[in-house]
């Protein structure tokens, strides 16, 4: 299946909306859409999938999605139960580059909101003090009327722009697949793999899914995202295990399971590999300093 192409409910002559969403669970799946979304998550936790990217999310995670990239905020299996209680409450910002066009995204003045929105094609997420100052002026901007919530965009962009307390999510091979014409044959690859990576995946079937043999399917495969099959399944699982680390609630061995790996000296492995420590080193390290951005 391709992502869905998300037609945004506001006037086609808009170039700018705040959206509060109130909801027991997000309900959009996998999705795109050409505007640039700012996106504040004011409660509730799941996993966020921004191209090749996978990564838990947490009450005042903030991230910009720039145009056309597939992104899906799902929320923890909790939340869909009838009785949970629970809410997923968000502020998204979407606007369009042409608000800016033709002659104000050209001033010198407006150099670090050009670069920041080229940044956002992978997707950026913020952190540390500069993510508490941007959700908090998200949260004002949304209540602006007229006029200033153009001004308060721009400051807002600004803020973000000259932060260097960001990550990029997608790698750069899944934008540049992204901006190609053989974008929905990869996306189909992508997202079986986002639906099923914690599960058992045989290279054959996922060959199978594009009509390649596996071998001509590992140059293909290699040729857009610069990274191998396995290493782009294991970092898909790595970051859902950083997860489920964070909350704490699973030994090693059930997190290592659960993330899809089938040993744990793999899983063990890998996750030293991607990101320097033990599974156990990285876990001690959330508890001891909950707001360190090991997210």
């Amino acid at each position: 299946m391709k992502p869905l192409f998300q037609e945004l409910p506001f006037p086609a002559d808009s170039y700018m909306n705040f959206y509060v969403e109130d909801l027991p669970h997000f309900i959009v799946p996998w999705h795109y859409h050409p505007a640039i979304e700012i996106m504040y998550i004011t409660s509730g936790t799941g996993t966020r999938f921004v191209g090749d990217h996978v990564e838990g999310y947490f009450e005042g995670d903030v991230c910009m999605i720039g145009p056309q990239l597939p992104h899906e905020w799902r929320n923890d299996p909790v939340y869909f139960n009838k009785d949970s209680g629970l809410r997923a409450t968000c502020i998204c910002l979407f606007f369009k580059r042409q608000i800016f066009e033709p002659n104000l995204i050209r001033l010198p003045e407006m150099s670090h909101i050009r670069d920041l929105i080229e940044r956002s094609r992978r997707g950026i997420k913020f952190v540390g003090k500069s993510r508490a100052r941007i959700a908090e002026l998200i949260s004002q901007a949304a209540k602006e009327p007229g006029v200033h919530k153009v001004i308060n965009l721009i400051s807002l962009l600004e803020l973000m722009a000259t932060s260097d307390e960001y990550e990029l999510l997608a790698s750069v091979g899944f934008t540049e697949t992204v901006n190609s014409d053989d974008f929905e044959r990869f996306n189909k690859i992508n997202k079986y793999l986002i639906n099923n990576f914690t599960s058992p995946i045989k290279l054959e079937e996922v060959a199978a899914l594009v009509g390649l043999t596996p071998t001509a399917f590992c140059r293909y495969f290699k040729k857009r995202t610069k990274k191998t099959f396995v290493e782009y399944l294991n970092d898909m699982r790595i970051g859902h295990a950083k997860k489920l680390l964070i909350a704490g609630d699973l030994k090693i061995a059930a997190i290592s399971a659960e993330a899809g790996f089938n040993n744990l000296s793999n899983f063990i492995g890998q996750f030293k590999r991607s990101t320097n420590m033990l599974p156990s080193e990285y876990q001690r390290k959330y508890k001891e300093h909950p707001d360190a951005e090991l997210r």
